[in-house]
């Protein structure tokens, strides 16, 4: 009779702990299928997460490309020309602007606007646009949801673009490469042409002319002007994989301070 107690009494609390428990699991696994149904696809969609693969300066270089990239629509009115290229937002003494290419440019300030998100920002002011470099610096009003890239705090210094010079030295860049995007892209430093320009191993396209380049410190080391293309026997060969790179240090930078609005 004491031993059929006992048994009845394990029996009952085996069923307490099932009763106990069994809500538990089933909470766990219809909320596992409810985030599942949900998923963040807004964050997902706006701003991608770095692959923890890669160690975490190069994640912060990532970030800083893919943060601050736009797009810009420039058009000429007498030819009816339009261009679509890329630039980065950045910050300088309280104003705020966009680097990007001259080639892109087509007419006047007030014909070339800033997109991002489906929001259309306004050109302000050319603060200058250098045809031999092939840069441009427009000023703008604040962009929200957009992270500048502070001038000069994220800018290399003195020695350190010895180190950004390092061949096979890792570099990203965010734009929009064919009007898709913004797409993020890795590289490599595959050689120098006397300092004018930095050579990458890379991939570029239509429209990803003036996005940010940054190496794998995150610093902002120069923007895109161009591919190689040469000519052959067999006639024009366009190399997408070599891209060339203007460097931040020959931007006059002292004009988003003497000119600025």
């Amino acid at each position: 009779m004491i031993k059929f107690r006992a048994y009845i009494k394990q029996k009952m609390y085996q069923f307490a702990t099932i009763l106990v428990v069994l809500p538990l699991v089933l909470l766990a696994f219809y909320s596992s299928l409810f985030d599942n149904r949900n998923s963040p696809q807004d964050t997902i969609i706006q701003e991608a997460t770095p692959s923890n693969y890669y160690r975490t300066s190069y994640k912060k270089a990532i970030k800083n490309s893919r943060t601050s990239a736009v797009r810009l629509l420039s058009l000429d009115i007498a030819s009816g020309m339009v261009s679509t290229f890329s630039g980065t937002y950045i910050k300088s003494y309280g104003n705020y602007f966009v680097i990007t290419v001259a080639h892109g440019i087509q007419g006047e300030c007030e014909f070339t606007k800033i997109v991002y998100d489906q929001n259309v920002y306004e050109c302000k002011k050319y603060i200058i646009v250098d045809e031999v470099l092939d840069y441009a610096i427009i000023q703008i009003d604040e962009i929200q949801n957009r992270r500048a890239i502070e001038i000069p705090k994220q800018l290399p210094h003195n020695k350190e673009w010895k180190g950004v010079f390092t061949l096979l030295n890792r570099v990203v860049y965010s734009g929009y490469p064919n009007s898709l995007g913004p797409l993020t892209i890795s590289g490599k430093v595959a050689g120098t042409d006397g300092g004018e320009f930095i050579y990458l191993d890379s991939y570029a396209w239509h429209g990803s002319s003036g996005s940010g380049v940054f190496n794998s410190g995150g610093k902002f080391i120069g923007h895109i002007v161009a591919v190689d293309v040469g000519t052959t026997e067999f006639g024009v060969q366009v190399l997408n994989n070599i891209v060339l790179v203007t460097p931040s240090y020959k931007i006059n930078w002292e004009k988003t301070i003497t000119e600025a609005e």
